[in-house]
């Protein structure tokens, strides 16, 4: 009888952990229409992430250092902004990195970007 007991807490306990994790791990859903800023959303991540010595900063294009990386991202062909998951921006950024693989909100805030006319703001 205790075994039974002992049984059926554990499989509450799992069951209501299982349920718990489907929520916490949901990925953010980002809003299309919600304006993305070049400076203020992207930048950053690619300083955070991509703009380190010896990888995109002078060493390896694009430049992706803060007062760079706009026009080397425009002027180098990286941004598509027709069919923006085929730019050669989406092409890397979607691969893992030496740092490891950009967070998917991060990955879809320069697609909506791209989609929204890949302004310099």
């Amino acid at each position: 009888m205790r075994i039974l007991k002992i049984t059926t807490l554990i499989f509450l306990f799992s069951g209501l952990i299982s349920s718990c994790q489907k929520e916490y791990f949901k990925k953010p859903v980002l809003d299309p229409n919600t304006p993305i800023s070049f400076s203020n959303d992207l930048q950053p991540i690619m300083t955070a992430k991509c703009a380190s010595s010896g990888c995109h900063d002078k060493s390896y294009p694009p430049n992706l250092l803060k007062d760079k990386a706009y026009l080397a991202l425009i002027d180098g062909g990286y941004i598509d902004t027709l069919v923006p998951s085929q730019s050669l921006l989406m092409t890397r950024i979607n691969k893992d990195m030496p740092k490891g693989k950009l967070p998917s909100g991060d990955i879809s805030k320069f697609e909506i970007w791209m989609k929204q006319g890949a302004k310099e703001n």
